[in-house]
């Protein structure tokens, strides 16, 4: 039983506390362990970009209808640093890096959802995405990620200004065509045809 416990404690999904009055009691496990353990399932299954983006562009354009009359001008502001650290990065340089930090624009979206069912399983999706980026060998032509980075910084003005207008309906069409776009450079960029997820711990 104590091993048991152990075990559980350091999945962080019990708390166990010493001394008179103390136990094991049920952990709030946290988005983040939550992602882990997820993660774990995949770790010995192949993954492909064709996988995530046919879920990415079901759950997405949700994603920014939900959002658009919810967004508060803190939530703007972070959107449009993002944009604007982006722009200034160039298109140059680390193609990794620059994938990333488009994907910093999606995740304050996901945190300022208001089901948050959709916020989780965009967030993993998008966590799905960050690795195989990170970890796969992908070798774009560098004229063509300049040109897809245009288009992504385009596609994320068109969202703010549709969330400016608190426009649903305008938000839904501008990320499905974004993700379209998107899922087109992913798919025809020089990479492995599957993908195992790198396990890690943090």
């Amino acid at each position: 039983m104590r091993e048991a416990l152990k075990s559980l404690e350091v999945r962080g999904l019990v708390n166990i506390k010493t001394g008179p009055g103390g136990g094991a009691s049920v952990a709030r496990v946290s988005a983040e362990k939550t992602n882990e353990l997820l993660w774990n399932c995949f770790f010995s299954r192949n993954v492909s970009l064709e996988n995530i983006y046919a879920v990415r562009k079901l759950v997405e354009p949700e994603l920014a209808a939900s959002v658009a009359e919810h967004l508060d001008e803190a939530d703007l502001q972070l959107m449009e640093q993002s944009v604007g650290h982006c722009s200034l990065q160039g298109f140059q340089g680390n193609d990794r890096a620059q994938r990333i930090q488009e994907l910093d624009f999606h995740l304050v979206m996901a945190d300022s959802c208001p089901n948050p069912v959709l916020a989780f399983f965009t967030k993993f999706i998008l966590s799905l995405l960050a690795r195989i980026i990170i970890h796969e060998e992908l070798n774009p032509d560098p004229d063509t990620s300049a040109q897809h980075s245009q288009q992504g910084l385009d596609y994320h003005q068109a969202l703010l200004l549709a969330f400016r207008e608190r426009n649903p309906q305008k938000a839904r069409q501008v990320m499905i065509e974004h993700m379209e776009s998107a899922e087109s450079f992913m798919l025809n960029i020089n990479r492995p045809k599957t993908s195992k997820l790198i396990h890690s711990h943090h």
